[in-house]
């Protein structure tokens, strides 16, 4: 790690002053922008154009009182002093391995825009149309922004962008919290109660490069190439078998809500089961009833975003940390709901306790020593996150999450059928389904989600079997699994 004054980026000569660290790539960022950012000729997407995986998370908040402009201004600057992945800019020089470059804390003035709406009324429409004009590129721009939208004196909307460069699920949860406890200290005329953080994400990124050779991450290797040895048996989603891979092909999307009283339930009964799955337990034992009924597949296998924060000094860092754990998971007719959930949870144990070897790296081991080849790892993924269970909590003001985000055109990789994503906002469970539109038809989706439903109702009966529980499925329009014992 150094400490430059200046840097220009390729394709331009725009100068980044005052640079204060440089860092390698963290695993999770390598894997974003190889696997799921760049499109296969290289570039970034442009405005518009279809990407795979939405490169910046927007997060829109109706704020209703007397919010105070310039302690909103100030607590913004002195969350992007505190936090440097806020200040993260990248460098992509041919031949040379990416890096991140970290600036120093300038003055970035908070964009104001003024939409006049009468009474309730929140101009969605006018509010997407702001948030997307964010460019993708992450090179020579602010990757973190605030913009505040005026609509009455009372009433206003901030929008928060930030590119998933240097943001994951458990990051949304800290910047929420840190941003209001520093407008909260600032308006109440007090320090902010927010620990020191020991370490940048710059670097913990070069502690992660330099532990990726550690003794350390060759036993986690040793611990999946065994979790993870052949057969890799694909699931069949379709009566028609997969045709060659293809490219990149379009996807769409369904809403997923999970009340909060079911998230009650699956919480005591990942609980009952034991081990420390977590709500992640009983939702995969949920998601692998599904898919076995789907495809007949009883060799489940989820590639499950986690958190990979072991260490505590990394738990109020904002920075891009996510890492994909394959859990594998067997289903079989005569398997009862209370073992199935004591699989997952024990599978989401021993994940977590092997959470660091990057997933490029377990399917590098597989392919040059296990024979995995071609064949995808994994067709569904997972992302669970319940780091953020509440909008900004301002003083004296109420503040409500509002839903502006639109995904735009998708690209799908071939190899993923299903991505699930699930964020808890209050105690429920909301997010959506992206599919493959060459694999589902939305009549098929539908299906899916109300089938996945029964699943996740029929986790608390614990002594029913998976041949009871799918037995009471719609059908899925092609053949299911044999259910003879």
């Amino acid at each position: 790690m150094t400490t430059q004054r200046s840097a220009v980026l390729p394709g331009g000569q725009m100068a980044i002053p005052a640079v204060r660290e440089t860092a390698p790539l963290s695993p999770g960022q390598e894997r974003l922008i190889n696997s799921e950012f760049i499109l296969p000729d290289g570039r970034w997407p442009a405005h518009g154009q279809p990407h795979r995986l939405r490169p910046v998370d927007t997060g829109a908040v109706l704020v209703n009182g007397d919010l105070d402009v310039d302690t909103l201004q100030a607590a913004v600057a002195a969350l992007i002093r505190r936090q440097s992945a806020l200040r993260t800019t990248f460098r992509f020089p041919e031949m040379l391995p990416a890096a991140q470059l970290v600036t120093a804390s300038g003055p970035r003035p908070l964009a104001v825009h003024r939409i006049p709406a009468a009474n309730d009324d929140i101009p969605g429409d006018q509010l997407r149309h702001i948030a997307s004009q964010t460019p993708v590129n992450p090179t020579g721009r602010d990757l973190f922004t605030v913009q505040l939208i005026r609509l009455n004196g009372r009433r206003h909307v901030v929008i928060l962008q930030i590119h998933h460069l240097i943001s994951d699920g458990w990051s949304i949860g800290v910047l929420y919290r840190e941003l209001s406890e520093l407008y909260n200290a600032l308006a109440e005329r007090r320090d902010p109660g927010l620990a020191p953080l020991p370490r940048t994400f710059a670097q913990v990124c070069a502690s992660m490069h330099h532990d990726r050779e550690s003794t350390r991450m060759t036993r986690q290797l040793r611990f999946w190439a065994a979790q993870l040895q052949g057969p890799w048996p694909q699931m069949q989603f379709t009566a028609t078998p997969p045709g060659p891979c293809n490219g990149s092909t379009r996807v769409d999307s369904e809403r997923v809500r999970i009340p909060r009283d079911l998230v009650r339930d699956l919480r005591a009964a990942g609980q009952a089961a034991g081990q420390r799955g977590g709500l992640a337990g009983p939702i995969l034992a949920a998601l692998a009833a599904s898919l076995y009924a789907q495809t007949g597949q009883p060799d489940v296998r989820v590639g499950t975003m986690i958190a990979n924060r072991a260490h505590v000094d990394v738990e109020h860092l904002i920075g891009y940390f996510v890492n994909i754990a394959v859990m594998r998971i067997h289903v079989g007719p005569n398997l009862t709901m209370e073992r199935l959930v004591a699989s997952a949870n024990a599978t989401v144990a021993a994940s977590l306790d092997n959470q660091e070897v990057p997933i490029q790296d377990v399917l590098q081991h597989l392919r040059r020593h296990c024979g995995l080849a071609d064949t995808p790892l994994y067709q569904v993924t997972l992302a669970l996150n319940t780091m953020r269970s509440q909008s900004l909590t301002l003083a004296s003001l109420d503040c409500t999450d509002i839903d502006i985000e639109s995904s735009g055109p998708r690209l799908a990789p071939t190899t993923i059928e299903q991505r699930w994503l699930l964020e808890d906002h209050g105690g429920e469970l909301r997010g959506t389904l992206t599919y493959k539109t060459g694999t589902f038809t939305k009549a098929g989706i539908h299906t899916c989600l109300r089938n996945l439903d029964r699943a996740l109702h029929a986790i608390m009966a614990t002594h029913r079997t998976v041949a009871d529980v799918i037995g009471e499925f719609e059908p899925y329009g092609h053949a299911g699994p044999r259910l003879e014992a």
